[in-house]
């Protein structure tokens, strides 16, 4: 329940085992290699060889998987896509992976480039199409349009308030002319046919009249009709051949696993080309830093002695202004919060890990929110099945399970409070009374009829997790060797805080309380008074401050007055599940299919107050831990240890 102590290692081997040391570190995954800042030698930094050939690799391996996903028929469903299943390869199959991937590259590329190509083509004549469906009722020959030596030609569409006036300024210009129209959407299409002495005049009217010819495309020939068949039939043999390049295409899928197989084994080397970047070096030697867990350091010089003997290992504690990495170590229950914490940000290495802290009010808080036997049992079957059947990631595992827990503190806080799916178990038919009658019997508080003890519960339980943060402040401080800090800013607010508490239950229950807590609230204040104010040089400033600070305790009493949202979003939940069963029941008094219809309100009801209620019992118990439980003693800033290894996106090691 900490954080791991991590040492500094120092490698220096000679630059005959470096390539070995690389593999191994990488093979153990223990270590994480970083460079060396501030060497005390004059090293330089090695330089990679394989980089750019590596990456180049990727990139054509990427591009393949790219390609496969895009043209393969059968998609994967929604559930496939969000938890892809990875390929199983055993580790030594893995590190001896032989694939050539460039053939496939080569196909995949040229079969890409006849689609586009067919796409652009395809393109064209669909706009062709679409161009000669405007002028379809035409029946002139098109490559009448280009004229002759003697003669010149047009289709222009002519409106019909303009068609008189255009045969009138026609006729004015003489009769070397003919014209035929055609019915369009907007009047008539006219195809005209002019002798080139008049060209000049016709143009003229034209622009009079705002008329333009219809400027075509591409040259067509016979009638729109006959060319639309042309394309048509044209199309059909471009898609016949793109139909031909797709089956081509999927013909490639079998090769997907080995490309898969060769982006991560080939990403491994770019990783360890990396590494191998940060080694700094001499003539004859090699300067291998990193991180690595205190318990994982003798495993490492075990495997080192395998390697050779022209090596040394050195390690010590981290320092002051170093930075070392982060690895939580938590118990298997504890485990599944840490998502909690890391959502927020991970602490630094001089202070504690807040998770099994965390852990137990956040069980708490989410039972509390969610509050009912049957909504906690869907969660938990979920939290706790799903991972099994799903490949998720060992972060997702451990969110799901989060989920499946909570769902467990949800079932007990139903039982205490009598919510069984809202009050529908209080509507069982006779021969069930004896299930009523249980539920009944296991009930302890009635937070609909009577929610002062829970709304009072919620705030105890903010009381102790706001004294729990303060009394985590005074550890940290103290395992610091800050004692005056500690003591004076933590421990004395503690105390003071806790004789409130001691006093006010004095005051309403237990009498004895009140006289052993007022000399410890007056000793406590004083003690605040006189030490809150100690950054101040001027003796009034100083007691003024000090006592000024005792208007913390507005903060501290706003702080545990929003605990009183878990009362809150618990009640909420009941009613709304309570609303669904009433609905049901008055959807399903009506007559035939009438019990069909309630029941299908009662359950899109219930599905949509278990994932609202489930989402607001995650955000607001998270809301509580980050708002008012870690802004009392964590700092966070850490950075996670990554340890060189493998480090995969399509296959599962084995």
């Amino acid at each position: 329940m900490a954080i791991s102590p991590v040492k500094r290692i120092h490698i220096i081997a000679h630059r005959s085992l470096k390539g070995p040391i690389v593999e191994l570190l990488q093979d153990l995954g223990v270590m994480e290699v970083v460079t060396e800042k501030n060497p005390s030698l004059p090293l330089l930094p090695s330089s990679p060889s394989r980089k750019e050939e590596l990456e180049r690799k990727l990139g054509e391996i990427r591009y393949c998987l790219d390609f496969l996903e895009r043209y393969r028929q059968e998609k994967p469903n929604a559930l496939e896509n969000f938890f892809p299943r990875p390929v199983e390869v055993k580790k030594e199959d893995f590190l001896h992976h032989h694939f050539s991937h460039v053939p496939i590259y080569r196909a995949c590329s040229a079969i890409e480039e006849q689609l586009n190509q067919i796409r652009t083509t395809v393109n064209k004549l669909n706009g062709n199409l679409e161009f000669l469906r405007k002028i379809k009722s035409v029946q002139v020959p098109l490559e009448c349009l280009g004229g002759t030596r003697f003669t010149f030609g047009f289709l222009l569409e002519v409106p019909r308030e303009k068609l008189p006036l255009f045969e009138e300024r026609l006729k004015a210009v003489g009769r070397e002319w003919l014209m035929e129209m055609f019915p369009s959407s907007r009047g008539f299409w006219v195809f005209f046919l002019g002798h080139r002495d008049g060209e000049e005049k016709v143009k003229e009217i034209f622009q009079e009249l705002s008329l333009s010819p219809l400027a075509f495309p591409q040259a067509f020939e016979g009638t729109p009709e006959e060319a639309m068949r042309k394309i048509e039939a044209r199309l059909q043999e471009v898609m016949a051949q793109r139909d031909a390049l797709l089956k081509k295409a999927l013909a490639y899928l079998r090769f997907e696993k080995d490309l898969k197989v060769a982006h991560d084994y080939y990403g491994v080397l770019l990783e360890r080309e990396a590494v191998e970047s940060a080694i700094l070096r001499t003539q004859e030697a090699y300067l291998i830093s990193g991180w690595a867990k205190e318990e994982a350091v003798p495993m490492v010089e075990e495997s080192l002695r395998k390697v050779g003997k022209e090596w040394v290992l050195y390690h010590r504690d981290p320092q002051d202004g170093e930075d070392p990495p982060i690895d939580l170590q938590n118990g298997v229950w504890a485990k599944n919060f840490e998502v909690l914490t890391r959502l927020y940000g991970l602490p630094n290495y001089t202070e504690i890990d807040p998770t099994p802290f965390l852990s137990l009010f956040f069980f708490l808080f989410f039972g509390m929110c969610l509050g009912d036997v049957i909504y906690g049992i869907v969660l938990a079957l979920l939290g706790f099945i799903a991972p099994l059947y799903l490949p998720l990631s060992e972060s997702a595992r451990r969110f799901f399970h989060m989920l499946g827990w909570g769902g467990v503190a949800s079932v007990g806080v139903g039982i205490a409070t009598g919510s069984w799916l809202g009050d529908v178990f209080d509507y069982l038919p006779g021969f069930l009374s004896a299930v009523t009658g249980f539920k009944k019997a296991l009930a302890v508080i009635d937070p609909i009829n009577n929610p002062l003890p829970m709304l009072v519960f919620s705030l105890a339980l903010g009381i102790v997790q706001v004294l729990v943060g303060i009394a985590l402040s005074f550890v940290k401080e103290w395992r610091r060797k800050h004692f005056a800090v500690a003591i004076m800013d933590h421990l004395s607010w503690f105390i003071f805080l806790v004789a409130i508490v001691m006093y006010l239950l004095g005051m309403t229950a237990l009498g004895v309380l009140k006289s052993v807590a007022l000399p410890i609230l007056v000793g406590s204040a004083l003690f605040l008074v006189a030490t809150q104010g100690r950054s101040k040089k001027n003796p009034v400033m100083k007691v003024l401050s000090g006592i000024l600070s005792l208007y913390g305790v507005v903060s501290y009493l706003g702080d545990v007055l929003s605990y009183s949202r878990l009362f809150a979003l618990g009640l909420s939940s009941s009613i709304i599940a309570i609303l669904a069963r009433t609905l049901g029941m008055l959807f399903g008094s009506s007559p035939y299919i009438g019990w069909l219809i309630g029941l299908a309100v009662a359950l899109l009801f219930n599905v949509f107050n278990l994932l609202m209620s489930g989402l607001g019992a995650f955000v607001h118990s998270a809301r509580l831990q980050y708002v008012e439980f870690f802004t009392k003693f964590y700092e966070n800033g850490g950075r996670e240890f990554k340890p060189f290894g493998y480090k995969t996106k399509y296959i599962k090691l084995s």
